[in-house]
């Protein structure tokens, strides 16, 4: 991870493997959202327990419990979220996720945010307000858009959580340990909720299922924790504006689920935005002209 090629090769990979999350999904139907979240994580848990066997504990710290209740709830409200809105809506605004992640610094740890950062909060909103303009055409629903949005505000404190691991496990132990806690949330979810579960399911969701557990989740991130141990935070927050450009062009291509105008400019808008908080706190530009990093994009959370 530290040559000159581990960021952009990791932004580039963990990119790809996050935009087939929305395509892999959408082809889970018809099982509920939290079902194939509860599977994503179970699948992908069972595979790194396997893998770091001999670095897993009994008695993990309290991170990981919160870390793995975090992403359960995430999981689900993406997932629920993308099931009741269009796929490029969806997407799209999965690019506010590095956003999420300055707000929850601030919130929980007071890290202030500085003003190229506070610029592309305010640029990104403004993406998201555009996208859900866009709502009540074709399979746009603004139900959907505002479960991606918590969602998203979610993604902020698990990572702020998760990086609490670092010195107590590594990192594949960390997540696989995560993906149990997140898998236990999510079947107990589902015990206690009104949720018909679909079975047999065609080959296809099943498929899709099981390529959700292994590219996003297990690859996707995995690769996250593992790199905002060793890089910026702010490197790590570029795979998000990746993971919408991408998975939107996938979609497209793949699924027909092409954008309206309005929800493609949206998205532009939100990627903009998030690149200029990302950048702005990457070469710590302040708001007197200097050069210090900012803590908020460092990686005390």
């Amino acid at each position: 991870m530290r040559s000159r090629l581990s960021a952009p090769l990791f932004v580039l990979g963990a990119s790809i493997a996050f935009a087939t999350s929305g395509p892999l999904a959408r082809l889970s139907r018809p099982e509920h959202p939290v079902v194939v979240a509860f599977a994503r994580c179970a699948l992908a848990a069972v595979v790194l327990c396997l893998v770091s066997a001999r670095s897993l504990t009994l008695r993990p710290p309290r991170a990981v419990f919160l870390g793995g209740v975090l992403l359960a709830a995430h999981f689900a409200f993406f997932l629920w979220g993308l099931d009741a809105t269009s796929l490029p809506a969806a997407i799209a605004l999965v690019s506010l996720e590095p956003l999420s992640v300055v707000v929850a610094a601030w919130a929980l740890h007071g890290d202030r945010p500085r003003r190229p950062e506070l610029v592309g909060v305010l640029v990104a909103a403004a993406g998201g307000v555009i996208v859900s303009r866009g709502a009540g055409a074709g399979e746009h629903r603004l139900l959907g858009d505002v479960l991606v949005l918590i969602a998203v505000a979610l993604y902020g404190f698990y990572v702020a959580v998760v990086r609490h691991t670092r010195d107590a496990l590594p990192a594949t132990a960390a997540a696989a340990l995560v993906y149990l806690v997140a898998a236990a949330t999510l079947a107990l979810a589902v015990a206690v909720a009104p949720i018909a579960i679909v079975w047999p399911l065609p080959t296809g969701s099943l498929l899709a299922i099981g390529g959700l557990a292994l590219v996003p989740t297990l690859l996707g991130h995995t690769a996250v924790q593992a790199a905002s141990r060793v890089l910026s935070p702010s490197t790590v927050a570029l795979v998000s504006p990746g993971e919408s450009v991408l998975g939107i062009a996938i979609a497209a291509l793949l699924l027909g689920a092409r954008p309206t105008w309005i929800e493609a400019l949206g998205a532009l808008v939100i990627v903009a935005g998030a690149t200029i908080a990302i950048v702005g706190a990457q070469y710590g530009i302040g708001s007197d002209g200097g050069t210090s990093g900012p803590p908020s994009m460092q990686g005390g959370a």
